[in-house]
């Protein structure tokens, strides 16, 4: 996995080390010689991950650090600050400022790797939800992550060591999180039904394997995307570095210092609110763009789209496919004559009672205005009239109260029927058939069921007509 790589050091026999190692693994990398200069360059190449040092002439690598992470087009991209200061303080200091990771000169080379896979690999998810941001999918995106709150957090931690459970226990009560150990170690045992924002596992434990937890979880769907931490010795180096293969996200060294994990979890529990939160307002958008605001139906945009495969399936399995067409009777004069909103509760009931009276299989959507259509899947002609019947009775028995002032509402529905047939090119006949029985029904005093046979012939210019169909309805 390839990436590139911005190099931030005013030392140029150190840029261009880092630069030949990173090379060498086939990634792209640009160096900057100042903080100034490295943001300018950030701006400009939005790299994959930046290495920083920290002590620079102009602005420190905190500084440029802090910059990056306040600034909301910017704070996703990964910082990992390389050098020679080594004093917890220093790590803190760097964490804090909203670092990613903080590893100290000389380097080690299988630590630097498995960091570097392991922050990219990270920012790629992100990116894929912040390319749907550019989609117009899901709104403005660009959350500072050092503005994310940590409060209120869920933990998971798996250990058999005291000092790492008084450790967590320490650090979630000062940041005011709630922290869980299981006594049974496998993925499995996480709370059923609640929320959770991290996993920790011990890999020097010697009663379960932190590894194999950190792959179970990567495997299943409920906890592939939570941040999951290993805890180690120096000796287990090799392993915690393999684990970051494996999908987890963060490390942590023995002896534990509490401010040092107190400035990671953070940091993980802030990466995973934010991209929980892009994704829930993706899920939110692409509802909203198959279902209609009002009723809660599906749309027209969705029924088009889905209309398509439900006859290729009907044309493959040979299976019959039927719809219909559903229009409200006078419904123009329910909204001149009590207005808008009754008109809108109107529509909610009838809603409602078509949802409630269809089949698990069948599909309802409000095709525009107050017309619906009902596609029947495995339903001949006759099945469909015979459901288009008890969706009339179900509608005329409905009463809508709309005002406290007036009686409740009576309404009718009139309905057209037709089916699907296997050899046309598409359904855009069926519906136009549909939408003629319906006209009939209207034609001979409302509140009927009038249906085309599937033997009916079709007309040359059905498919002008179907598309005039759909243009009414926008």
């Amino acid at each position: 996995m390839t990436a590139r790589i911005l190099v931030v050091d005013d030392n140029v026999i150190n840029c261009r080390l880092l630069q030949a190692k990173l090379t060498g693994e086939y990634y792209q990398v640009e160096t900057a010689l100042s903080g100034r200069q490295a943001l300018e360059l950030v701006e400009a190449a939005r790299p994959d991950l930046i290495l920083l040092d920290v002590m620079m002439p102009d602005l420190t690598g905190y500084q440029v650090c802090q910059q990056l992470k306040a600034d909301g087009r910017l704070s996703h991209i990964p910082v990992v600050m390389v050098t020679a200061l080594d004093t917890p303080d220093d790590i803190v200091k760097g964490l804090n400022s909203g670092a990613d990771d903080f590893l100290t000169k000389p380097l080690d080379d299988l630590a630097l790797f498995a960091r570097v896979r392991s922050l990219v690999r990270l920012k790629r998810v992100l990116d894929e939800w912040r390319l749907r941001e550019g989609m117009g999918l899901v709104g403005d995106t660009n959350e500072a992550l050092l503005d994310e709150p940590v409060a209120g957090a869920s933990l998971v931690a798996f250990t058999e060591s005291p000092h790492v459970r008084n450790v967590i226990m320490e650090v979630a009560s000062a940041l005011d999180q709630d922290v869980s150990f299981p006594e049974i170690p496998s993925i499995d045992a996480l709370p059923v039904g609640q929320n959770c924002d991290l996993i920790l596992a011990d890999v020097a434990a010697s009663g379960f394997d932190g590894l194999k937890l950190c792959s179970d979880a990567r495997s299943q769907e409920a906890t592939r995307h939570l941040p999951f931490v290993l805890v180690g010795d120096k000796e287990d180096k090799g392993r915690v570095f393999r684990g970051l293969d494996l999908g987890a996200t963060e490390y942590l060294m023995r002896p534990l210092n509490p401010a040092e994990v107190a400035a990671r979890l953070t940091t993980q529990v802030r990466r995973h609110r934010l991209q929980q939160r892009i994704q829930q307002r993706h899920m939110h958008s692409l509802d909203q763009a198959m279902h209609d605001q009002l009723t809660g139906l599906y749309n027209r945009h969705y029924l088009q789209a889905h209309l398509p495969r439900l006859q290729t399936r009907s044309r493959q399995s040979r299976s019959p496919l039927s719809m219909i067409v559903c229009d409200l009777d006078h419904f123009k004069s329910i909204n001149d004559t009590y207005g808008h909103a009754a008109g809108d509760l109107v529509l909610q009931s009838v809603s409602n009672c078509l949802s409630s009276e269809v089949r698990t299989p069948d599909f309802v959507a409000r095709f525009g205005g107050e017309e619906f259509i009902v596609l029947l899947p495995d339903a001949t002609l006759s099945d469909a009239e015979q459901i288009a019947e008890r969706l009339r009775l179900a509608i005329a028995g409905l009463s809508v109260p709309v005002h406290d002032s007036v009686p409740a509402l009576a309404v009718t529905a009139s309905f057209g029927v037709s089916s699907v047939l296997w050899d046309e090119a598409s359904a855009d006949p069926a519906i136009c058939r549909a939408d003629a029985a319906l006209y009939r029904a209207k034609a001979r005093g409302r509140n009927q069921v009038a249906s085309t046979g599937s033997t009916a012939p079709v007309a040359a210019a059905a498919p002008s007509q179907a598309a005039s169909v759909l243009q009414r309805a926008v």
